[in-house]
């Protein structure tokens, strides 16, 4: 059986993605088993990685993308006893997702239940994940909670604003003008960042709220002070991504943004560092990562997960998928992630037979 990924070798634009196919399947070693993937992940943290962007990983030359994977385990190494052949499982791999079959620490992975489409659970994984814990274990959000969500188009933003409609948190999403419906559709306030008065209505909203409880940021486009002025007292902000920079860089003609971005995203990751270190604030700004979160709490990870396979599962949450891609079209949907064309999420479909036509497969938010 032939293996086939999504490999580069050098860091650079969509250009530098190649399907490489390999003529033996990985082989597990002890505490490892085999999947064989269904789905897995097309996201903008790729995109960073693939330009050697991302400012939390260290990467090395050649690598897979794929920052998450669901599917059967097919191999199962010495001295595993938690899984079977054919078991459902899913894991967060930061590199290496984007194959047919993968070698996996048993230790890491999330049973899933077998009902669920493929499609559907790979979202969560990333994600969901991302806004859950965000909402829940760092800002700690409760019922009746105002929550501001920057970027709130983005996979993760309307994964947030999914959730907030599910557990009953008022919601104000900030995006561009044209991403209205898709805001309003999960139940939220919308404010056009790319609209005259769109710091007058957010002073208004956080007068109406008497300041937010939650900030979710995952796009960094405002001045972090700016931002924080519009939390409530004891509330929090949770910076969740860097898009901005590197979209302020791409839309100024700059065909390889790079080290504009770069600095950026350091210059951001370490100014919110510092203060979520300084005394007596760390219940106030604190930069979410994901890695990081599951390697200090990875029973967090495990229930977590398996909590939104159920609101899943209970048709509660709907994660919106724009379109699914395969193998072959991986660069098309990296083009569309780099030109803010994304309206949710890409998944990539590794079921697709070889050579076939995902362009059709579209899918809106009850998809």
């Amino acid at each position: 059986m032939v293996v086939k990924r999504l490999e580069i070798r050098a860091f650079g634009g969509p250009e530098v993605i190649q399907l490489v196919e390999d003529v033996a399947l990985p082989v597990p070693g002890p505490g490892e088993v085999r999947v064989r993937v269904e789905a897995s992940s097309l996201v903008f943290t790729d995109m960073l990685i693939r330009r050697n962007l991302y400012p939390v990983l260290k990467l090395r030359l050649p690598l897979t993308l794929g920052y998450d994977m669901v599917g059967f385990i097919d191999a199962v190494g010495p001295g595993v006893t938690r899984w079977q052949l054919g078991d459902r499982v899913a894991d967060l791999t930061q590199v290496g997702g984007n194959a047919t079959h993968l070698v996996c620490r048993a230790a890491t992975l999330v049973a899933v239940p077998q009902g669920l489409a493929a499609t559907q659970v790979e979202p969560l994984i990333l994600s969901y994940m991302t806004a859950y814990q965000a909402l829940f274990r760092e800002a700690e959000a409760k019922l009746g909670d105002p929550v501001l969500i920057l970027g709130a188009s983005g996979a993760v933003g309307l994964a947030a604003l999914d959730l907030c409609r599910a557990f009953g948190l008022p919601a104000v999403g900030v995006a561009s003008a044209q991403r209205e419906s898709v805001v309003t559709s999960l139940g939220a306030t919308f404010v056009a960042y790319d609209a005259g008065d769109a710091a007058a209505q957010l002073d208004r909203l956080t007068r109406d709220f008497k300041g937010f409880k939650v900030i979710l940021d995952a796009a960094r486009g405002e001045a972090l002070s700016t931002v924080m002025a519009r939390l409530a007292p004891d509330g929090r902000l949770v910076a969740l991504g860097f898009s901005a920079a590197f979209r302020s860089a791409h839309q100024a003609g700059d065909a390889s943004p790079r080290l504009f971005a770069r600095l950026r995203f350091a210059f951001d990751f370490l100014r919110i560092k510092g203060l979520s270190s300084w005394p007596g604030s760390s219940r106030r700004v604190v930069f979410y990562d994901i890695w990081d979160r599951r390697t200090r709490h990875p029973e967090w990870f495990q229930d977590d997960l398996s909590a939104l396979f159920g609101l899943l599962e209970a048709r509660r949450i709907a994660p919106r998928i724009q379109r699914v891609f395969g193998l072959e079209e991986a660069a098309d949907a990296h083009r569309l992630i780099e030109a803010g064309q994304v309206e949710g999420r890409l998944v990539l479909d590794l079921t697709l037979p070889s050579g076939g036509d995902a362009s059709g497969h579209h899918a809106g938010a009850d998809a």
